[in-house]
C-alpha cells in the first residue's frame, strides 16, 4: 500500500472569457505522503485557492490528474467525490463557514451527526478542548474572536 495521500500530476487550469484566456495554474506537480504537512503560499491571485479547490475535487482542472488516497478524483462522479471528501479531506475556509445560530460545540457536532456518528457530542467536545476552546463550547461565532472561530473550524 502506498504512503502517498495526495498526488497532483501536471495540473493546468485556464478560464476563458470575452477578454481571452487566463492560465491560473500551469503544470502543477507534487505529492504528499500520509502524515505530511505542506503550506501553499503565494501572492494574492496566484492560484492557491484554485489549487486547493481542485485538490479537493470541488473544481475541475483544464488538464491533469489528482489522486486522493489512490483514487482519481476526475474519473469518479460528483457523489463519489463528495463521499471521498467526507472521509479523506477537511477544509478551513477563509470565512470559516460557521453557522451563526449554532454555538461552537454545535458547529463541530453538526458534520459528525450528519455522517452518522453517535459519539458526536463527546468527539466535538474533545476536539474543542484540543484546540484550547474547552471553556467556549456554548459561545456563538459572533462572540468568538477570529482566531477562536478558526479553531472551531479546525475542530
Amino acid at each position: 500500500m502506498s504512503d502517498v495521500m495526495i498526488a497532483v500530476q501536471h495540473v493546468f487550469k485556464s478560464v476563458t472569457d470575452s477578454t481571452g484566456t487566463l492560465t491560473i495554474l500551469r503544470d502543477i506537480d507534487f505529492s504528499l505522503n500520509k502524515g505530511e504537512t505542506a503550506a501553499i503560499v503565494g501572492a494574492s491571485g496566484s492560484g492557491k485557492s484554485t489549487l486547493l479547490s481542485i485538490v479537493a475535487g470541488l473544481d475541475t482542472p483544464t488538464s491533469g490528474t489528482v489522486l486522493v488516497d489512490g483514487v482519481d478524483l476526475f474519473v469518479i462522479n460528483e457523489d463519489q467525490r463528495a463521499a471521498l471528501r467526507a472521509q479523506k479531506v477537511g477544509f478551513v475556509f477563509q470565512s470559516f463557514q460557521l453557522l451563526g445560530n449554532l454555538n461552537a460545540l454545535e458547529n463541530v457536532m453538526l458534520p459528525l451527526e450528519l455522517s452518522g456518528r453517535r459519539d458526536a457530542r463527546a468527539t466535538a467536545t474533545r476536539m474543542l478542548h484540543r484546540v484550547g476552546l474547552g471553556e467556549r463550547l456554548g459561545h456563538y461565532p459572533k462572540v468568538l474572536s477570529g482566531g477562536e472561530q478558526q479553531r472551531v473550524a479546525l475542530a
